[in-house]
């Protein structure tokens, strides 16, 4: 057989490999996309647990990270979703473990941008807590702030106070001679203390109460 005969047939059997590799390369499936808030709103609730903190890798320096969350639903095994991290670098890694609620459209496994997320841990939902300096509401949360901090401060008064109040009230009873005599000369002293301790109450209970109207 000649050396030309040969290259004929080299070359046909070549071209038939490249061929049936382009037959059998299947392109990687396109991702799907996101449910929208209406799909969202009428899907179905969950509680699952961050798993895992994932990077993705960049052109320089590592990417955003994803958390990796799973949930065990009843009558239908685990699903598992992916969420970009809420707050800054490296945060994802501190809340592997902790629970977390979201809305999801399909109990597909692997459907892993089908989630929106309701309610994350407590920490990242006091990072998240909106600063309002400007627009609708802000004149509102400052008189709230402000209204706060009042009532922390008189909670704060009423417990450094209710000490000395009640050594008053004790040795006044023991020795007879009030040591706050001068101070509050017309002032029963259990009246004070009374005072004191329910100001140092309703102080705290009532800054809670105006943190949670202004948020």
């Amino acid at each position: 057989m000649s050396a030309e005969e040969t290259t004929g047939q080299v070359k046909p059997s070549l071209l038939r490999r490249i061929r049936k590799a382009l037959d059998e390369f299947t392109p990687p499936p396109e991702p799907r996309p996101t449910p929208s808030k209406k799909e969202f709103a009428e899907g179905h609730h969950a509680v699952g647990i961050i798993y895992g903190a994932t990077e993705d890798p960049g052109h320089d320096a590592p990417g955003p990270e994803t958390l990796v969350i799973s949930a065990d639903i009843q009558g239908h095994g685990f699903i598992h979703r992916h969420v970009p991290r809420p707050l800054g670098a490296g945060s994802g890694h501190k809340l592997v473990g902790c629970s977390i609620e979201f809305r999801h459209t399909t109990y597909d496994p692997d459907y892993s941008n089908d989630i929106f997320v309701t309610r994350w841990p407590l920490e990242v939902q006091e990072a998240l807590k909106p600063i309002r300096h400007q627009g609708p509401g802000a004149v509102r949360a400052r008189i709230w702030n402000i209204l706060s901090g009042c009532c922390f401060v008189i909670g704060c008064a009423g417990v450094m106070l209710t000490p000395i109040l009640l050594c008053d009230l004790i040795f006044g009873s023991l020795a007879g001679q009030r040591v706050l005599a001068d101070f509050l000369p017309e002032l029963h002293p259990a009246i004070a203390v009374a005072v004191s301790v329910g100001a140092s109450l309703s102080g705290f209970f009532l800054s809670l109460v105006c943190d949670a109207r202004r948020d």
